[in-house]
């Protein structure tokens, strides 16, 4: 995992802005980082010190109102912070500092941040990794950031870093796309989620010397955790690495505990009581232990409608008139191409919770407005809702062509028959799609005959209302057939029993006195024993070979036979050629009705 942390955001934004665009020289050779207790443990690399862009001398402070203070310092430029400027400090108090006489005082522009860090990463999504996104907020802010907002971006590297040769040169392209944009960043890589942001958001790296005395910042600080070393590169880091809540870091304190080597040294069944299950998770996330998914940024669509709520809410009728209204309006355009929908998307953002991504997935295409609006409200009953709603967006994430169906011309309705009937799915389709929605799209299978050579996976079940990407190239299975005089042919409808063990049973063989290497030469068993019954073998077919390919795991090598036994019953029988054993093991598969 990659995180960026874009210090002082809302200040960068601005500057940005003004500053022209122009290329710096590369970054400078890796160095050890005092952030963990093994110098080679995390390395950083620091850049040229390389203060913010020169486009104004004078100090920019940004502020925004607080219902009980008033206007208050948001944000703040290093010029501002040495004149003495500190945030949360009324605007008043700050003007009236005499370094602050040619100072530039502007509101705060959340909407405007926020456009800009998704802008920025879109543009990491086309050049670096197709897994973006922005870092996910709480309801709450976590120990040590000032504002409310998202000022990180996080990136899924694993299987496209050789397409940079390594991770240093992975840092490199995502520096130098930050730089076209005049922007700079802490970046980090490690195992999980949690363990990138906390490197990047709170270790230290060795002072620069080029900036020593000059009270400038590094202008990007690099930070590589080595594979497996997670847990260690925690360790000195202080517990409000972990994205903790104020009050929960504030209890660690006056504990005693000032590091995440301490933190895991703690039984984890003391801190749920004490803590709550909350600082468990997060453990658990920076560790490895619990899975933490990224809500990767969406791909521009063609089919797609986005509303926000002049007033946010959580009225659920009001929510359901908009869903119809936004679902028409990204479906409106699939009319004249005769596609529809087979996998619809409502991206929902809140004002004080973690956006939610909810999907509805079709057995077949429909532009059914009722039947997309019952879907999509059957996914709503399975999330609560944690505040009020602020944006809606519905994206039509995969479609097809429509099947056209005509009325019949006999019906008692063929004349009131609506003329969008083409429009609609049959009734078994709504069921699967009304299925898949209250239990979960993989718990309503489908089965299929797979090319698989083995016959016991030879067929699959697949969830029915899933259409995704397939590959359209055959793979010939690797299934080669010996046969002798009245072996069995693919056209032969007895080459395959009707019923098929799930799992084939070893039986007990019994050979002629005039024993043989080859399982296909004339020393063929004259009995076997199945189930506790010895069964004498009258004639056989056979071999038929079934191989396994080699890159799907341990080589399997079969010889099928169809045996008839003496009472009259017919079986298929199997000898495992790929067995160490220097007895031939023998197995029973099916049975011949």
């Amino acid at each position: 995992m990659l995180c960026l942390w874009l210090p002082d955001w809302p200040i960068q934004r601005r500057l940005g802005q003004l500053a022209t665009a122009k290329n710096h020289p590369s970054d400078a050779p890796v160095n050890n980082s005092d952030g963990c207790s093994d110098k080679c443990l995390v390395a950083a690399k620091e850049g040229e010190a390389d203060p913010e862009p020169e486009v104004t001398p004078s100090p920019v402070v940004l502020w925004h109102s607080d219902p009980r203070r008033g206007r208050v310092v948001a944000a703040v430029c290093y010029r501002a912070i040495n004149a003495g400027v500190r945030l949360g400090m009324p605007v008043a108090q700050a003007a009236d500092l005499a370094a602050m006489t040619r100072a530039v005082f502007e509101e705060h522009d959340r909407d405007a941040d926020r456009q800009a860090l998704h802008q920025l990463a879109m543009d990491l999504q086309s050049h670096i990794s197709p897994q973006t996104a922005i870092e996910t907020l709480q309801r709450f802010k976590w120990h040590g950031r000032h504002r409310h907002d998202p000022e990180g971006i996080v990136s899924e590297i694993q299987g496209v870093t050789h397409l940079f040769d390594d991770e240093t040169q992975l840092l490199g392209a995502t520096a130098q796309r930050l730089r076209d944009h005049g922007y700079y960043a802490r970046f980090a890589i490690a195992d999980t989620l949690g363990a990138a942001w906390a490197l990047a958001n709170t270790a230290r790296p060795k002072p620069n010397s080029a900036a020593s005395g000059d009270g400038l910042v590094s202008r990007n600080s690099y930070f590589i955790a080595p594979p497996g070393r997670t847990v260690d590169a925690l360790k000195t880091l202080p517990p409000a690495a972990l994205r903790l809540s104020p009050d929960t870091v504030a209890t660690l304190n006056r504990l005693g505990v000032e590091s995440v080597d301490t933190l895991l040294r703690l039984p984890r069944e003391g801190l749920a009581t004490r803590l709550g299950m909350g600082l468990c998770d997060r453990i658990a996330q920076a560790t490895g232990e619990l899975d933490e998914r990224i809500l990767s940024l969406d791909t521009p669509s063609d089919h797609a409608a986005t509303l926000q709520l002049e007033y946010p809410t959580d009225a659920m009728d009001l929510i359901a008139d908009r869903l119809t209204r936004l679902i028409g309006q990204a479906t409106a355009a699939l009319h004249t191409l005769h596609r529809g929908v087979l996998r619809l998307q409502c991206q929902l953002q809140f004002t004080e919770s973690p956006p939610v991504v909810l999907e509805s997935a079709l057995f077949a295409p429909t532009l059914d407005q009722s039947h997309l609006q019952q879907l999509m409200l059957g996914a709503f009953e399975t999330h609560r809702l944690a505040s009020k709603v602020s944006t809606i967006t519905i994206h039509v994430v995969q479609h097809a062509p429509l099947s056209s169906r005509q009325p019949s011309i006999f019906g008692p309705d063929f004349e009131t028959a609506q003329h969008d009937d083409w429009t609609r799915q049959t009734d078994a389709a709504r069921l699967i799609d009304a299925l898949s929605g209250r239990l979960g799209e993989d718990r309503v299978r489908g089965v299929r005959v797979g090319d698989d050579p083995l016959p016991e996976s030879s067929i699959v079940d697949f969830p029915m209302s899933s259409h995704r990407a397939r590959s359209t190239a055959k793979t010939k299975p690797a299934h080669r057939q010996f046969g002798i005089s009245g072996s069995p042919q693919a056209t032969d409808l007895g080459r395959r029993p009707l019923e098929l063990l799930k799992q084939p049973a070893a039986i007990t063989a019994f050979e002629s006195e005039s024993k043989s290497e080859d399982a296909g030469s004339k020393s063929f068993p004259v009995a076997f024993r199945i189930r506790g019954r010895n069964r004498n073998v009258v004639q056989r077919w056979g071999p038929e070979r079934i191989e396994t390919r080699w890159w799907n795991g341990p080589l399997i090598r079969r010889d099928y036979y169809r045996v008839e036994l003496q009472d009259g019953g017919r079986v298929w029988v199997f000898c495992d050629l790929a067995s160490l054993d220097a007895a031939k093991r023998w197995f029973l598969h099916g049975h011949f009705s």
